[in-house]
């Protein structure tokens, strides 16, 4: 597929994502001296010492991962290598698609999937992210081919099958997400289009996606929601330095409490950590990044007001449904800097995107007068 983008962004987006897995296992080794990225490395080069009855889903990824190590002969950088590579061609494609839609976005869309540092950082290298962010990628692009009225190849569907099936292995809440986007973004298109007396099949298929998605993982049911988020906030905080923590602290396992901490939590999974948090020096990383989400946001804001722009409104409420979201559950289930940066790349690129499309067709339009 060919794309407007010249071919230095190619090239740089991948140096940039091969950088990126060898910084993260430095970090790991020369640092920490310990962390997942190694022990998925061990695992899979020593099966015999691996017993992943109790955890499926490491199970599964060192699956995957077995066969790479081999090819490489047990060297664990050329095989975070490929990792990288695997992970950088599927956002690639991701953003080539969205720019044979909006080929006047091209610029803020390479940014956005290519270029971002904690996006680009905690989807390369030996992580279930990197693997887990590159196939919600594909399955979101691929559902919205088929939204804008491509027509429906076998292709598209078994790069949906495949992703979602790899998400329910290694990131089953990021299953739950992209089914809930899809539920809402194809019933609000046949709301739009649809008869009154047919609008009542829009309303089923958003039954439908919520449904579905109380089958794929037990914890994840809805009566059993609360209960889940309350043990994984009481073991996260357990063990967190008080430096890490976030300021979101259930007290009982009620949906009364969640509720109550929604606000926390939602500005923690936009906008946190923040230029007032304390991190470690690379922190700041994070934090820089988030200070221009947070103007982006606000000038969007502002421009809605003041220009009143057209608005694909199925395609922006379905993907602000998925953001929140995770926005909202993420930070209540790991009140941890640490761990909710790594786990809020799934949605920065799309949440990034967003927030830049108005402000950059602004500020174009400045300048071209």
């Amino acid at each position: 597929m060919k794309t407007e983008l010249p071919n230095w962004v190619f090239w740089s987006g991948l140096a940039m994502k091969l950088a990126a897995g060898v910084v993260l296992g430095l970090i790991f080794f020369k640092y920490y001296g310990s962390g997942d990225t190694i022990n998925f490395f061990e695992y899979a080069k020593n099966v015999q010492d691996y017993n992943g009855d109790s955890q499926p889903r490491t199970q599964f990824f060192v699956r995957l991962l077995r066969p790479l190590v081999i090819i490489t002969g047990g060297s664990y950088w050329i095989t975070s290598l490929y990792f990288s590579f695997i992970s950088f061609l599927c956002f690639w494609y991701g953003s080539k698609v969205l720019i044979t839609f909006y080929p006047r976005l091209k610029w803020i869309i390479a940014v956005c999937f290519l270029f971002i540092p904690s996006v680009v950082f905690w989807s390369s290298g030996i992580i279930k992210d990197s693997l887990a962010s590159a196939a919600l990628v594909i399955a979101v692009v691929s559902t919205f081919r088929i939204y804008n009225g491509k027509k429906i190849t076998l292709m598209d569907l078994l790069l949906i099958l495949v992703a979602a099936f790899l998400l329910l292995k290694i990131k089953h809440y990021l299953l739950i997400t992209f089914i809930l986007f899809a539920g809402v973004l194809f019933a609000m298109m046949l709301f739009k289009k649809l008869s009154r007396k047919w609008k009542f099949t829009s309303l089923l298929i958003i039954v439908i996606a919520f449904f579905s998605t109380q089958f794929i993982h037990p914890y994840l049911e809805i009566d059993r929601i609360p209960w889940t988020l309350y043990q994984n906030n009481k073991a996260i905080i357990e063990k967190s330095d008080a430096e890490d923590e976030l300021d979101i602290e259930l007290q009982t396992e009620t949906w009364w409490e969640i509720l109550s901490n929604v606000p926390k939590a939602l500005h923690a999974g936009l906008f946190r950590p923040s230029i007032y948090d304390h991190t470690p020096i690379w922190g700041w990383l994070h934090r820089a990044e988030n200070l221009v989400l947070t103007i982006l946001v606000l000038m969007s804001f502002i421009l809605v007001l003041k220009e009143k722009p057209s608005v694909d409104w199925p395609l922006l409420i379905a993907s602000i449904c998925g953001i929140l979201l995770l926005a909202i559950l993420l930070p209540l289930s790991t009140p941890n800097f640490g761990t909710l940066v790594r786990y809020k790349n799934a949605y920065m690129p799309y949440l990034f995107l967003i927030s830049f499309i108005l402000p950059y067709r602004y500020i174009a339009s400045q300048t071209e007068e």
